[in-house]
């Protein structure tokens, strides 16, 4: 029992504040898009049974994100690739829904290019990567129901703001 409340001890006392990264330090920030209404672009319009796929550019198949659920709602936060590829395509549902694992919804797709910057966030945390937007576009099809956008914030270093504006 003395060896366990000594290595107990140890470990305890041998952390220090910064091995350990707080859930309030922001990491690498997700792209926020906000959506509003075509004819009254001040007014936000909530986009019914929104969900979101990520599009995987080697073989346009869908790439499912983390914790992304069906849900009508105005805003929708994305994560952008780190990899290098400094490009990222979303396929963004409206009115989603699954039938007898048959998909149904409006879809579009956006692309979004970026550059990237790695920063030092702290020895417990490593490096959170931030990005500059460099194009925004949407996928023009027969039955678009985004219509147009406009980037709100350039560079993307949290996600507590809006960065791009999607009018539908």
């Amino acid at each position: 029992m003395k060896q366990f409340l000594c290595l107990f001890l140890i470990v305890i006392f041998s952390c220090e504040k910064d091995d350990i990264c707080a859930d309030t330090v922001q990491t690498t920030p997700r792209l926020v898009i906000e959506f509003y209404d075509l004819t009254a672009p001040d007014n936000v319009l909530a986009v019914a049974g929104l969900f979101a796929r990520g599009l995987d550019s080697g073989n346009a198949e869908g790439v499912p994100i983390n914790n992304e659920v069906v849900f009508t709602r105005s805003k929708i936060s994305l994560p952008l690739k780190t990899d290098g590829s400094n490009e990222t395509e979303f396929i963004l549902f409206k009115n989603y829904d699954v039938v007898d694992g048959v998909e149904s919804g409006n879809r579009d797709t956006i692309k979004i290019t970026y550059n990237t910057e790695n920063v030092y966030v702290s020895r417990a945390c490593g490096y959170k990567t931030n990005f500059e937007i460099l194009t925004f576009s949407i996928t023009e099809d027969s039955d678009q129901w985004m219509r147009n956008s406009d980037i709100i914030i350039y560079n993307i270093t949290n996600e507590n703001e809006i960065h791009v504006k999607i009018f539908h």
